[in-house]
């Protein structure tokens, strides 16, 4: 088929030189719809047109309609010089896309964009994002004015109102166009028009950095590296890796903290502070050269995608148990470890009885025969009652070999030493407490 696209834009006059031509020299005139602004200039110019409106009925959903468009363009163009017309631009409209990735040779008129139609309206000339309000759930945080198109129900409104508070906030300051018109209002407003239709684009303006109610990931970065740089923070700027090591490790404990309080307030708090770690260390790293944040993020989501390989490879895992086998033996491939050298690979500032019962772990499965459960505390039992008759070996016995022992003995019934350990403590202290009348 000889198909052109064009893209219409969203007023009258946005039919370009180019397009006119090709409508009038074409054979058949298709519209996605004829109840735009940019009509009038098919009747000024007694232009006939098929109008695909018909289909918005037989079509179930968004996706189905685009299907039964795509077909019936290939259908009414078949034989002939054809045009395809749509408001704003082609590549804002799902069924160009599609007709464009099928059909490589489909010549494009582009048009006006439904996005440059507003924003050049307000000002804004460069610095923003677009997309469909039917694709809203795939925003992400962007920091700049995002213009959101195809708001064409007080309902999909309601949609594009909820994903964008979520990212800036419920106050953030947007603007509601409709055809030649516009309002501003704060975006929890954005959802109260009487009218919703093809031509209703919600736009939210960039925010003053140092004012705005929602900040991103990157906002962090950007504010890390400010404290950093020529002007910075004189206490940010002395920092190094060896400097403030300590403080991630107590970042961590008191998330965990938060976690084991099950406050949320403070998980909030201290989850930022843990992700402050982090962004500072990348930046450290990248100001020597030796990395940046977006290989940081990429070497995460890397291994991510390449440990569960029975989530993204057809790797049959059905338990956690399982899964957890299947990310060792991805970790082992990736090091190029043997088992017996991922024993080297424990960390050494580990907690003792973590480090302790990590290296068992791993020393297991690289062939270590480790006594079970019922073995170990008969040996335990067996030293103990030795030691509570033997006054000289009191003072002489391997500490730590008890405790090693005891660690595998708590790992074959099933329990974590750290956590075990941890548990118990915190329950004395309690007990104790309450007893000294210290605590209810």
């Amino acid at each position: 088929m000889a198909l052109t696209l064009i893209g219409l834009g969203m007023d009258k006059d946005d039919v370009t030189k180019k397009a006119a031509i090709a409508i009038k020299n074409a054979e058949i005139v298709i519209l996605k719809t004829n109840l735009n602004d940019s009509f009038s200039f098919f009747e000024e110019n007694g232009i006939e047109t098929v109008s695909l409106d018909y289909l918005y009925e037989k079509s179930r959903n968004f996706d189905t309609l685009t299907q039964n468009v795509v077909k019936e363009i290939k259908a009414l163009s078949k034989g002939k010089e054809a045009v395809y017309c749509v408001e704003g631009s082609v590549f804002e409209d799902n069924a160009c896309n599609e007709i464009i990735s099928k059909f490589p040779g489909t010549q494009i008129i582009s048009g006006v964009s439904k996005a440059t139609s507003a924003l050049e309206k307000i000002g804004v000339n460069s610095g923003y994002t677009a997309l469909s309000a039917y694709d809203i759930e795939d925003l992400k945080y962007f920091d700049g004015a995002v213009c959101v198109y195809d708001v064409d129900s007080q309902a999909l409104a309601g949609e594009v109102k909820l994903k964008l508070a979520e990212l800036y906030g419920d106050e953030c300051p947007a603007v509601v166009f409709s055809h030649d018109s516009y309002k501003k209002m704060p975006l929890y407003e954005c959802d109260r028009e009487e009218k919703y239709d093809y031509a209703t684009r919600i736009v939210v303006l960039k925010q003053d950095f140092l004012h705005k109610e929602t900040y991103g990931f990157y906002d962090l970065v950007k504010i890390v590296k400010m404290l950093r740089g020529e002007n910075g923070c004189p206490w940010d700027k002395a920092q190094t890796h060896e400097s403030i090591r300590t403080n991630a490790i107590e970042e961590t404990y008191e998330l965990i903290d938060a976690i084991d309080r099950r406050d949320d307030e403070r998980m909030l708090e201290e989850l930022g502070d843990v992700m402050l770690q982090t962004v500072f260390h990348t930046i450290m790293a990248e100001e020597r050269g030796a990395l940046t944040e977006t290989e940081v993020t990429t070497a995460i989501c890397k291994k991510l995608i390449s440990r569960h390989t029975h989530i993204f490879f057809g790797e049959k895992a059905e338990t956690a148990s399982q899964a957890l086998d299947v990310w060792e033996k991805n970790k082992l491939k990736e090091h190029n470890y043997t088992p017996a050298e991922s024993v080297g690979d424990v960390a050494e500032c580990f907690p003792a009885l973590m480090r302790c019962q990590k290296i068992q772990k791993r020393a297991e499965k690289a062939g270590c025969p480790f006594k079970d459960a019922k073995q170990e505390a008969a040996e335990l039992a067996t030293l103990l009652l030795q030691l509570s008759s033997d006054e000289n070996m009191l003072k002489t016995f391997d500490k730590g070999d008890l405790l090693f022992k005891t660690v595998n003995l708590v790992r074959k019934a099933g329990g974590d030493s750290e956590m075990d350990l941890y548990d118990t403590s915190s329950e004395f202290k309690h007990n104790f407490l309450k007893e000294h009348g210290l605590e209810k």
